[in-house]
């Protein structure tokens, strides 16, 4: 490419950052005939899902290491199977506790110490929870129904959603929308007696949030970290090929996305107020009558957009989206498997053995402190994939909470980096023997580093926090919840978006139709 023709160049969608949610996005937009390039700041593709190689032949996911919330249609439509992706079923939950033998679930099972009448209560909640889950299903993944209809079809899928809601009934209806802003703690409280039991019920809901067992809201959290499969069900692991990340940009590029890596964007530029195209770190200047953002709302709205081109309380609304980091990712490069009375490893070891310890451990995130006894939700990945570590070793991905974005003390640096993961490898092995010895090497992402890494606001992995307000019609903020912004031409497509995080590719997915949907009148000039 000559250095006129790098200067300039014509496409029909530009989609910025290469993240899960960006890549279906972009293989969308191109399997439906537009000219697509897609432009990520760092050198590989894939996101907080990107498989990358923390230690000399160890691999594994950054962030996101399970694929229990892909969203299956999308899977279905990008065959994404043909590129690569294979999913195992992991095995059963261990709860760790600190100093005793770890218990496995589901409560279902007669060995298990649960008394007889939690284990009823367990499958009745399930089954409450299965109903409102499918009866919620388009709120929770597909696009939301617009409250303005703008013709019958609109008329259809709000009429349609409301006959699905109508379906739960007199009895489920008030009990749905009792629990969505309860905390979690008080759902689990009214239904279990065992306290490990609620602990395990509600762990799930606090992954990657700002919310503790007692924070108002947890119940909508709940619901929207439930598997499909069930609360307590076996994770759903990606084998060989890079994991979904993987798989999706193989998909990109049979499709005819111009990928591009290490191309950084610094602006988005408009004019005649509707979007023109993005102007690169390099100077490239790329012209399209729509682009795509895939990183967090604030970021592009705020940073990346040309400015003057946002209502001041419009633009105070993107500032106000709250997106704190709590989570650190702990790496560990393991010589051998720890052995504990030969349990199966093989699906999720989660520490936080009661609510009142996973409250605590959010109080050190309130104060901006290192939590001694953090929450951890950890998964051996290499028992299913022997690709991730050499044979006979194994990789632990351990994802630590809460530690804050904003330290009180100062900066994150290379000590509190250090304290991540003593603190974690201490947890780890206080409940199963024998990690600390097997550490080969250990490596953190912590919230700065998600940060600076993926140009994340407040090193939130979701690109933003998942509460009451900030849900539903109100994410990422007021009246701009179906993916364009109050620029023409101009989209989000990251988690910061309806639904929300984790590796679902539904707002990438979500994202793509609207802008097919909205084609015609963004090539009118």
């Amino acid at each position: 490419m000559d250095s006129e023709e790098r200067a300039v160049c014509e496409r029909d969608v530009i989609v910025i950052g290469g993240g899960v949610n960006a890549l279906a996005c972009a293989t969308l937009l191109a399997r439906a005939g537009r000219r697509v390039v897609l432009c990520e700041a760092s050198e590989v593709l894939g996101g907080t899902a990107a498989v990358d190689e923390f230690a000399p032949g160890f691999r594994c996911p950054a962030v996101f290491c399970s694929a229990d919330r892909l969203h299956p249609a999308l899977a279905v439509e990008l065959d994404l199977a043909s590129h690569g992706l294979e999913v195992a079923r992991g095995g059963d939950t261990l709860l760790l506790r600190p100093g005793e033998t770890p218990l496995r679930l589901p409560a279902e099972d007669p060995g298990r110490p649960f008394g007889e009448t939690d284990r009823a209560a367990l499958a009745r909640f399930e089954a409450l929870c299965g109903r409102i889950q499918r009866a919620l299903g388009p709120l929770l993944s597909e696009r939301l129904p617009t409250v303005q209809p703008r013709g019958l079809g609109d008329l259809l899928e709000l009429v349609t959603a409301a006959l699905r809601l109508r379906r739960l009934g007199r009895r489920d209806m008030p009990e749905a929308i009792r629990m969505l802003p309860m905390p979690a703690r008080d759902i689990v409280q009214e239904w279990f007696a065992d306290e490990a039991l609620r602990a395990a019920v509600v762990q799930p809901a606090l992954a990657c949030s700002w919310l503790g067992p007692f924070s108002p809201g947890g119940g909508l959290s709940l619901l929207l970290h439930r598997p499909m499969n069930g609360l307590l069900a076996p994770p759903r692991l990606p084998v060989g090929g890079g994991g979904v990340a993987g798989a999706l940009s193989r998909a990109a590029v049979v499709a005819g996305v111009d990928v591009r890596c290490s191309a950084p964007v610094a602006k988005i530029r408009v004019h005649d107020e509707r979007v023109a195209g993005v102007v690169l770190e390099d100077g490239t200047e790329i012209h399209a009558p729509a682009v795509v953002s895939g990183t967090d709302p604030r970021s592009t709205m705020l940073g990346l957009l040309e400015r003057g081109w946002l209502e001041p309380d419009v633009a105070t609304a993107y500032g106000n989206v709250r997106a704190r980091g709590t989570v650190s990712v702990v790496r560990l490069a393991l010589d051998a498997l720890p052995e504990v009375d030969g349990i199966d490893a093989g699906g999720w070891l989660r520490l936080g053995p009661s609510t009142a310890y996973q409250e605590q451990a959010f109080d050190h995130a309130k104060y901006g402190t290192l939590p001694e006894a953090p929450i951890i939700d950890a998964l051996l990945p290499s028992l299913h994939d022997s690709s991730l570590a050499p044979a006979g070793k194994h990789v632990l991905h351990a994802r630590v909470q809460y530690t804050p974005h904003l330290l009180a003390g100062g900066a994150w640096d290379a000590a509190a980096r250090r304290c991540v993961i003593d603190t974690a490898v201490r947890a780890l092995d206080a409940c199963l023997p024998g990690v600390a010895a097997r550490v080969l090497h250990a490596d953190a992402l912590t919230p700065a580093d998600i940060q600076a890494r993926w140009r994340l606001s407040g090193g939130h992995p979701n690109h933003a926090e998942v509460a009451l307000d900030q849900a539903l019609y109100l994410r990422p903020i007021a009246g701009w919840y179906d993916y364009a912004t109050p620029v023409a031409g101009l989209y989000l497509c990251g988690p910061g978006c309806h639904p929300g995080g984790g590796v679902t590719g539904s707002p990438g997915r979500n994202a793509a139709r609207r802008v097919l949907e909205e084609w015609p009148s963004l090539t009118e000039r």
